[in-house]
């Protein structure tokens, strides 16, 4: 028997998936516990719509990781006479420059900085994105004169 999995099944497989399992390990597990359903023409028709949708939305992700990492986002903060600097740049500062350079638009995206940063000069950050997908973005933090 011939089924779509619904959701992740452990030791079978991942959800959108087709596979063939036994008679009544299909209809009286996997069915029955809302874990997959049939394959049928139209199912089949729609997962393979779904993965094509997927494979399309992974390919942006890594577009898009690739374009951050190769940019570099500037910040001035403002400091005294002898160096010492006034402010920081946080995880929301750096979103809001991400938006402002065209970066991204309303992908969601996670900032990962364990506290906001305080010292001029390059810095690297890391970000991540939907399905794992992360990468490291440059940070510029000038004098502002």
């Amino acid at each position: 028997m011939k089924v779509i999995l619904l959701k992740d099944v452990r030791d079978l497989g991942k959800k959108n998936d087709v596979k063939n399992v036994s008679d009544g390990y299909g209809k009286n597990f996997l069915i029955a516990k809302g874990l997959a359903k049939l394959a049928t023409d139209s199912g089949l028709k729609d997962v393979e719509v779904k993965h094509s949708y997927e494979e399309k939305d992974e390919h942006h992700l890594k577009q898009l990781t690739k374009t951050i990492s190769e940019n570099i986002l500037e910040f001035y903060l403002k400091t005294d006479k002898h160096g010492s600097v006034f402010g920081s740049v946080n995880k929301d500062e750096i979103l809001t420059g991400l938006r402002s350079a065209n970066l991204i638009t309303n992908d969601r995206i996670e900032i990962k900085i364990p506290k906001p940063i305080k010292e001029l000069g390059d810095h690297e950050v890391e970000f991540s994105l939907r399905k794992g997908i992360s990468g490291k973005l440059k940070i510029r933090l000038h004098p502002q004169s």
